[in-house]
C-alpha cells in the first residue's frame, strides 16, 4: 500500500531560520517530507482509501517501544493540513489503566494496561528536540492521540511541551542522560477537559474503564480532528487540523514553507517506553521547487 520514500535535504549553513514560530532549524535535521496538495479534502475515518498517489515516508523509530518504524503521508487542501500514521501493532489496546475484578476483595483493582498512542510534535520557540530530555530548552506544539481517552472523541489531545533549565511553575524536574537539570509541563491546550478518572464501587463488568471520556470537547484542546483503526495487525490514524488556528496555544503551519516535526509510538510493552523519531523537516506548498 505505501511506497517507502525518503529525501535527504541537505542544509548549507548550521542554522536556518524555519518559517514557524521563529525557531532554528538544526544542521541535524537532513530528512524532509512534502505535503501533497490535494483537489479535496480527506475524510477522517481511518480509512486510507482517500490517501492514494500520497507519497508515503518510512519514519524510523528507536526506544524500547516495540515499534520500528511508522509509515507517513502528509497533505494539505484549503486551510488544512492532514495526517496518516500507520504502524505494525499486534494488539489492539483501547484501555488505559483499566480497573479488573477482584473477586478476593470485593473491589476493583487498577491494572497497568496502557492504551495505544501516536504523538506528533511541531516546534513553537527555542530549540526544538524530539527528545524532551535532550537539555534543550524550548516550547512545542504536540498533538497527542490516545486510543482509550481522545479517540471516542474523535479528536488528538491538543497539548504543549514546556522545557527549561530553569524552574518555573507547574514544571516537573528531571535529570538529562548527561546528568543536566531540566523542568518539564506537559499542559493541555485552552477549553474543556478531555477525559477524568472514575470509581466504581460495585462490579458491573470484569473490566471497566478507569476514564469518562468528554465526547464533546470544546476550546483549543479539541483542534484536531483524529480516528484510529485497528486492522490485521496494524494501526491506521488520520488526523486534521487548520493550518493556522489562530489560538495561542498552537503552531502555524506554513502553507507554503517549512517546519520541523517528530513523532513517537506507544506500543502497551516495558512499563510505557516510547518508540521515538529523529528530529525531520516538513515542506508544504511549493517551497522549495
Amino acid at each position: 500500500m505505501f511506497n517507502h520514500k525518503m529525501q535527504k535535504y541537505g542544509l548549507a549553513a548550521s542554522f536556518i531560520l524555519a518559517s514557524a514560530g521563529g525557531t532554528a532549524l538544526p544542521a541535524a535535521a537532513q530528512t524532509s517530507v512534502d505535503a501533497a496538495t490535494l483537489s479535496a479534502p480527506i475524510q477522517v475515518d481511518g480509512d486510507p482509501g482517500d490517501w492514494a498517489g500520497v507519497p508515503s515516508h518510512s519514519i524510523g523509530l528507536t526506544g524500547r517501544g516495540g515499534v520500528e518504524s511508522v509509515e507517513m503521508k502528509f497533505a494539505i487542501h484549503g486551510d488544512t493540513i492532514y495526517v496518516l500514521a500507520v504502524w505494525a501493532d499486534t494488539t489492539e489496546t483501547r484501555l488505559h489503566k483499566p480497573y479488573r475484578w477482584d473477586e478476593q476483595t470485593l473491589s476493583y483493582r487498577r491494572s497497568g494496561e496502557l492504551e495505544d498512542r501516536f504523538a506528533i510534535s511541531f516546534p513553537m520557540s527555542g530549540e526544538f528536540s524530539h527528545n524532551k530530555l535532550s537539555g534543550a530548552e524550548f516550547t512545542a506544539d504536540v498533538w497527542h492521540w490516545k486510543a482509550s481517552r481522545s479517540d471516542p472523541a474523535g479528536i488528538a489531545h491538543d497539548k504543549m511541551w514546556r522545557v527549561s533549565r530553569s524552574e518555573f511553575p507547574g514544571a516537573k524536574k528531571f535529570t538529562t542522560e548527561d546528568g543536566q537539570t531540566v523542568y518539564l509541563a506537559r499542559p493541555s491546550d485552552a477549553g474543556d477537559r478531555l477525559y477524568r478518572a472514575v470509581k466504581h464501587d460495585t462490579k458491573h463488568e470484569d473490566v471497566m474503564s478507569r476514564y469518562e471520556v468528554n465526547l464533546s470537547p470544546r476550546g483549543s484542546i479539541a483542534d484536531v480532528r483524529a480516528k484510529g483503526v485497528w486492522r490485521d495487525g496494524r494501526w491506521y490514524l488520520e488526523m486534521a487540523r487548520k493550518l493556522d488556528t489562530g489560538h495561542e496555544d498552537d503552531t502555524a503551519i506554513p502553507a507554503s514553507g517549512r517546519i520541523l516535526f517528530a513523532v513517537a509510538v506507544l506500543n502497551d510493552v516495558d512499563n510505557e517506553r516510547h518508540s521515538v523519531s529523529e528530529t525531520w523537516l516538513l515542506q508544504t506548498g511549493d517551497y522549495g521547487n
